[in-house]
């Protein structure tokens, strides 16, 4: 399943994997550090979540543990370090790619 793989590149820092999950005019969502004041985290494009990831790999240590799957929707935790964001996801796919992702708080 394509969020097991998304799971999988976070966990080994891999942020080409990642974005090659997400068609080229992607809209990436993430709202998930709502609960420790951080603002949403919101990129259009493959080439832009690409670099965003970059940055984030390069500024944290990133794990993520999946809780629940679902097709299109995981409930996980993602690590930031040593701060856990309790997160749900949900993703449009078009033609076996991700082409838009929504992350909140669960």
């Amino acid at each position: 399943m394509i969020l097991e793989d998304y799971v999988a590149h976070m966990n080994n820092g891999d942020y080409e994997g990642v974005a090659n999950l997400f068609t080229e005019t992607c809209s990436f969502d993430d709202g998930g550090a709502r609960t420790i004041q951080v603002d949403d985290l919101v990129v259009k494009g493959r080439v832009n979540l690409k670099a965003t990831f970059q940055s984030v790999f390069e500024a944290y240590k990133v794990r993520a543990e999946i809780v629940k799957l679902n097709a299109n929707t995981m409930e996980y935790d993602v690590y930031l370090g040593e701060t856990k964001l309790e997160c749900i996801g949900c993703a449009t796919l078009k033609e076996g790619k991700i082409a838009e992702y929504i992350v909140r708080p669960r």
